[in-house]
């Protein structure tokens, strides 16, 4: 769209605005809608080169709201694209910036980027390694009205005080510990400093085992159901909770959740330690939450003999439920049945661990809902079952999961032709081995032009049916075939070759040296913007072609490849210019001190954003010497 275009569209919007929508026609309504959606998606298509050769009058005859109209459709890439172009510009998308991920450790960058961006409203800490606390008081010394927090953090780190300077306008809390949990004390904090949370996720990111139920409920150092009952006493407008991780928690927490969240519409709760929560508690709070519109248990205790109370006699009063998600506990078919009969609102079911039910029960869900999501994750299903349930109308399916069952190929290629709607595909441990058989050896298999995310997660995979699967999901656009250990060059070029819209490729402990062979001239530049190959055991040699044919390159993970230099990393950062992101941490041969030399005198800097290399390998001179380049390293 030209730049006039946009001003008369501007200024048609401040008349509409001036106007009031009260007085306008329909007509003059939509016409201006669609006129602003227009211009707000022309903006975001433009490329730095365009936006450049933007007339002064353009930007000086329209007011700073209108311009604030269009920055507010773009993302944080987009905002900066905008604020290199004048300072105007700069001093607008100052003010339209909402969100910010922190990256750098030193609290003065983080104090700068506060002063800079008085309208954030969001704050992410999911890759900060600096001192969490005085991050957090800076936070809270700030003129910002903080609304989203998101903290990863150690348990050794954290110190729930620095919250309470954050002020009560707070509406998400996200705190994820990395080793550890949150203690009672620090749920008492929260809940006197935040009176008007909406969303709180508390938990650990520890990988559990299935059967790690613990009887001992005497330990200081995890949530109890004290700690959650305080919560629930004083957060009153709580929508949504997620408890997951190691909790000592029982059926007290849940009817306190049930009896004072009025507004609560989502719960999470999965607790490994747990100390009694049983199927009494829930059917408590769908009987209790007629508002529950989304409920995801795990682990819970499905024997309930001293109780008239289930999850059986009780879904039904749950009538605006829309997602169900059962996570290592007894599913039986009767259970089932009871959703099935239910009239919900159900659109997405997940079944994951769970035990007792059969195909029989799954059927009777499927009969009755038409869901959107499904997921089946380690359960006595084969291919006949799901030839079965793919029968029943799973037109509108756009997401499956289907791993750890008995299933092959087969149901493969069942999903590519009878769920029309179905845009991504997640198979884990599953024996693909052999080429798909339509049935129809004559003919030409069926293309499945929707799906767009095709995960193949330590899946037996041969080159053979890599190549058929890459014909039928010709429009993919994120790829994950880690831990294919068959998987040869063959088969992914067959991928790359076919799939030309290909974004995201990941591929981590990928078993040969090259995912593309140079020599190969029938394989044309790929237009792949995410390499994830970790763990991998790719050499100097695959970096080299990768560099040649993928130019397009801004995120590329090599962490934990052991066959790599520096030479080979030196081959990506000289032929790639639109690079990143790299991560590099833990490649043994790689001498990091002289690859970052190398990197400041050549000046192959341009582009990149953040290195991940690990602390140890790091300098404070090196540090300050990037940061003054626009990169930071981690």
């Amino acid at each position: 769209m030209a730049w006039p275009k946009i001003c008369e569209t501007l200024n048609y919007k401040r008349l509409y605005l001036k106007k009031g929508k009260s007085q306008c026609s329909l007509k003059q309504v939509l016409e201006f809608e669609k006129l602003y959606s227009s211009y707000s998606k022309e903006i975001v298509k433009l490329k730095m080169s365009e936006l450049k050769p933007i007339p002064m009058e353009a930007v000086e005859i329209l007011p700073i709201d209108c311009w604030q109209s269009i920055f507010n459709h773009l993302d944080n890439q987009g905002l900066k694209a905008v604020s290199l172009v004048c300072k105007d510009f700069l001093a607008i998308s100052n003010t339209c910036k909402e969100s910010l991920q922190v990256f750098h450790p030193g609290v003065g960058v983080l104090s700068e980027q506060l002063k800079r961006f008085k309208q954030l409203k969001r704050i992410h800490f999911k890759c900060f390694r600096g001192d969490i606390n005085k991050a957090i008081v800076e936070i809270g010394r700030s003129d910002i009205s903080l609304q989203v927090l998101d903290i990863w953090h150690r348990e050794d780190e954290f110190k729930s005080e620095s919250l309470k300077d954050l002020g009560s306008n707070l509406e998400v809390l996200s705190c994820c510990s990395l080793k550890g949990n949150l203690h009672d004390n620090d749920l008492v904090v929260i809940a006197n400093s935040f009176p008007n949370l909406e969303q709180l996720y508390i938990g650990n990111c520890k990988i559990f085992p299935k059967n790690s139920l613990a009887e001992d409920s005497s330990s200081p150092q995890l949530p109890t159901d004290f700690g959650v009952e305080i919560l629930a006493s004083k957060l009153k407008l709580l929508t949504k909770i997620c408890i997951y991780g190691e909790h000592y928690v029982s059926d007290r927490s849940v009817v306190a959740l049930a009896s004072n969240c009025v507004f609560l519409q989502t719960l999470t709760m999965w607790c490994s330690r747990n100390n009694g929560v049983t199927e009494h508690a829930i059917g408590f709070l769908l009987r209790n939450r007629p508002n529950l519109e989304a409920l995801s248990i795990g682990y819970i205790k499905m024997d309930s003999s001293g109780s008239s109370i289930t999850i059986e006699n009780s879904i039904s009063h749950a009538k605006a439920l829309t997602s169900l998600e059962f996570y290592q506990m007894d599913v039986s078919d009767m259970l089932m049945n009871a959703i099935a009969k239910a009239e919900l609102r159900l659109t997405k079911f997940l079944l994951k661990y769970c035990k007792q039910f059969t195909v029989l029960g799954l059927l009777k869900v499927l009969s009755n809902y038409q869901l959107t999501e499904l997921a089946i994750v380690e359960a006595n299903i084969a291919d006949v079952d799901m030839e079965l349930v793919l029968s029943r109308d799973v037109s509108k399916l756009t997401h499956i999961e289907i791993s750890k069952c008995q299933v092959t190929n087969s149901t493969l290629f069942l999903l590519s032709t009878r769920c029309p709607s179905l845009v991504e595909i997640r198979m884990n441990q599953i024996a693909l081995d052999g080429q798909i058989n339509n049935g129809y050896n004559n003919f030409p298999l069926l293309k499945n032009h929707r799906v767009q995310n095709l995960c193949l997660t330590r899946c037996k995979i041969s080159d053979e049916l890599a190549k058929q699967l890459g014909l039928i999901f010709s429009n993919l656009k994120v790829l994950d075939l880690s831990y294919c250990y068959q998987l040869t060059s063959s088969g992914i070029e067959a991928f790359l070759k076919s799939c030309k819209f290909i974004r995201k490729l990941i591929a981590q402990e990928y078993f040969n040296a090259k995912i593309i062979e140079a020599n190969n001239s029938e394989l044309p530049e790929v237009n792949m913007e995410s390499l994830i190959l970790s763990r991998s055991q790719i050499d100097d040699e695959g970096l080299a072609a990768i560099a040649k044919r993928c130019p397009r390159l801004m995120v590329f993970d090599f962490r934990y490849c052991k066959k790599i230099t520096a030479e080979g990393i030196k081959q990506i950062v000289k032929n790639i210019s639109t690079m990143k992101y790299l991560y590099i941490r833990d490649c043994d041969n790689v001498k990091c001190g002289d690859l970052l030399e190398w990197m400041l005198s050549t000046g192959n800097l341009a582009s990149l954003k953040i290195i991940y290399i690990g602390q140890n390998d790091l300098t404070e001179k090196h540090k300050d010497q990037f940061s003054h380049h626009g990169c930071l390293l981690l």
